[in-house]
C-alpha cells in the first residue's frame, strides 16, 4: 500500500482505479480506497489488539479536510483503547447539489454539465430538491426503470454518466 499525501488534487487526477488503498503520509491510519467509480475515505488501525476498519464517506461528498478531521477523532478514540462510536451522518446533499459537485470533481466541461443539468431537470425534476439518501425507495427505482424503458439506451447512458455499454436493468 503506497504512502502518499492525500489531497483533492491527487483524487481528481489519479488514474488508479483497481481498488488500491492509498495510506496518508500525514495521518497514520487514514486512507483512501481508489475504485473505478468511487474514492472512499477510511480509517484502518487497531483497537486493543484487534483490527478496526471504518468507512468515513465518499469523495467528493466529503472533502479531504473533512475526512481527515473525522479520522483524527476516530483515531484518538482508537489510541485510547476505546472502540469509536459511529457518528450520525451529516445531511446528504440534494440531487442538484450532488450533480454540481460531481461535474466539478470530474472536471466535466461546461457544455456537458449543462446537458446533464437539463436532462435531470426534464426527467428527474421532482427529485432535484430531495437529499440523495431519500432516492433509494421503490418509487424512485420505478421511475428510473420507466425512464430506461421509454427513452432509449443512449439517453440512459448519458443519465448514468458512464457512456459505455448498453443499459441492463437490475434483475
Amino acid at each position: 500500500m503506497p504512502i502518499v499525501l492525500i489531497t483533492e488534487a491527487l483524487l481528481q487526477k489519479s488514474t488508479v482505479r483497481d481498488g488500491r488503498i492509498l495510506r496518508d503520509r500525514m495521518l497514520s491510519g487514514f486512507c483512501v480506497r481508489m475504485n473505478a467509480r468511487t474514492r472512499t475515505f477510511r480509517v484502518a488501525t487497531s483497537v486493543a489488539g484487534q483490527q478496526f476498519r471504518l468507512t468515513l464517506g465518499h469523495w467528493p461528498l466529503i472533502s479531504v479536510d473533512e475526512a481527515r478531521a473525522q479520522a483524527m477523532k476516530v483515531l484518538r478514540e482508537c489510541r485510547a483503547g476505546r472502540l469509536p462510536v459511529r457518528e450520525t451522518r451529516k445531511t446528504l446533499p440534494t440531487l442538484a447539489e450532488a450533480l454540481v459537485a460531481y461535474c466539478a470533481a470530474k472536471g466535466i466541461k461546461a457544455s456537458s454539465s449543462k446537458r446533464y443539468d437539463a436532462l435531470m431537470r426534464t426527467h428527474f425534476g421532482e427529485g432535484l430538491g430531495r437529499p440523495v439518501g431519500e432516492l433509494h425507495g421503490g418509487a424512485f427505482a420505478g421511475h428510473c426503470s420507466d425512464f430506461a424503458q421509454s427513452k432509449g439506451a443512449a439517453l440512459v447512458e448519458v443519465a448514468r454518466g458512464s457512456g459505455t455499454g448498453p443499459y441492463r436493468p437490475a434483475t
